[in-house]
């Protein structure tokens, strides 16, 4: 019996954990229907689990009465502290991935900061010799149309 309660007890857990995630990610209306076709399936493979090993899948009723004491002593126990514990747990995960993404920001742009930099020179040498034929290109033709009038 003690089994079937901690079968209850943890469906509640997953429950709680399904809700708090939900609500953290703000799921759509399809991927809440599909998290919750997931916590239904979670939800029976636990029973399942525990069912079998209580008594070899022999469906009484107890097995469903135990479920349910579990799942009601863990939502008047149990459910708060837990329904917090994920609260926290899923704002410093989303804190964390904030900073890693920052970091990884501020990398990339380092680096762009120093490839632009080390490219100056080449580049203001490139863009100096371009404007210098430009001015020699400039300077012929005005020679040759000069020469072309006389």
């Amino acid at each position: 019996m003690i089994s079937i309660v901690l079968s209850g007890l943890l469906v509640g857990i997953c429950f709680d954990f399904y809700r708090m995630l939900r609500w953290h990610l703000g799921l759509t209306k399809i991927q809440t229907f599909l998290g919750d076709l997931l916590f239904s399936v979670a939800a029976l493979g636990i029973i399942f689990y525990f069912a079998q090993k209580a008594n070899y899948l022999e469906f009484r009723f107890y097995l469903f009465l135990g479920s349910l004491l579990g799942l009601l002593l863990y939502i008047a126990i149990f459910s708060r502290y837990v329904k917090k514990f994920f609260d926290v747990l899923f704002r410093l995960i989303r804190y964390v991935s904030q900073f890693i993404r920052k970091l990884i920001q501020a990398f990339l742009r380092g680096v762009y900061i120093g490839i632009a930099g080390m490219m100056r020179i080449p580049y203001g040498i490139l863009r100096w010799l371009g404007m210098l034929l430009y001015r020699i290109g400039e300077a012929i033709s005005r020679n040759t149309l000069i020469k072309k009038s006389k």
